[in-house]
């Protein structure tokens, strides 16, 4: 114990759903935020990716720069409920230590109501995404809240405008990161406005849009029309996004150490 606590770096754990996870070559394109927000770091050039370790879940990627580790633990299809009542949480709790943080990013899972066990009512939001403030009370970490990213629905409005994702967790996030004084960042806030900014036809280029053939060995060989899911220049652009927010965070000095570590 005694040699970890002086060589052990300090670590960010990433909470959240499919949006946010690591993806093997199988899956190609399909990438999640988590998976390459290591790109903006101090130190970028000297990042290596391995399994986390001691983490009950095979999905799970370590990306460790020079000053700091990136612990990547999203899961998808998971909920603040699922990812908890899965054991997921109790996997980085098991891993997290003073001075951590953890980013949570859920809501797109929890507004599911065909999925019993993903389900969240938008009141009782801010009840399950306690236990993962709690922990890091508990712990001497920082959690970080992120408002569940945009979705292209640019598709689904006569106007072609772009609006927030799922609303009412996004409001829910925010009124309980307020009450409970937790650190929030409003990531679906600043990809819409992205997403807006750059229109709904180029946004194709950052969602899982694919050509049939365009990857003949991955999952999406035959082609794939999705305005959910990221490829690899939705994720680097959302990582950018979400550095973004964290630079600009002046509420408090809480993001101060995470801010250093960036580049």
């Amino acid at each position: 114990m005694k040699n970890e606590t002086i060589t052990r770096k300090r670590r960010i754990f990433l909470a959240g759903d499919s949006t946010v996870q690591s993806y093997p070559k199988e899956k190609e394109p399909q990438t999640g935020w988590g998976q390459v927000w290591w790109e903006y770091f101090k130190g970028a050039d000297q990042c290596f990716s391995y399994p986390s370790p001691n983490s009950a879940f095979p999905q799970a990627v370590c990306y460790e720069l020079p000053e700091i580790i990136i612990d990547n633990r999203a899961m998808a299809a998971r909920s603040s409920r699922s990812f908890r009542e899965e054991g997921r949480l109790t996997d980085i709790a098991d891993a997290i230590r003073k001075g951590d943080y953890l980013l949570a990013q859920f809501g797109h899972n929890d507004a599911n109501k065909e999925k019993a066990e993903r389900y969240v009512k938008p009141e009782d939001f801010g009840s399950f995404l306690e236990p993962y403030a709690a922990l890091c009370r508990e712990r001497g970490a920082t959690c970080v809240l992120l408002t569940p990213i945009a979705m292209r629905n640019c598709d689904e409005n006569p106007d072609g405008a772009f609006t927030y994702s799922f609303p009412e967790y996004r409001q829910a996030m925010i009124r309980y990161a307020a009450k409970q004084d937790v650190p929030l960042l409003d990531l679906g806030k600043a990809t819409t406005e992205y997403c807006a900014s750059i229109g709904g036809e180029a946004c194709k280029k950052l969602y899982l849009w694919v050509q049939p053939g365009a990857y003949p060995d991955s999952e999406c060989a035959d082609g794939r029309q999705d305005n959910a899911h990221l490829q690899l220049a939705g994720a680097r652009a959302f990582a950018g996004v979400l550095t973004g927010l964290v630079k600009s965070y002046k509420q408090d000095n809480r993001l101060d150490a995470l801010k250093g570590f960036l580049a």
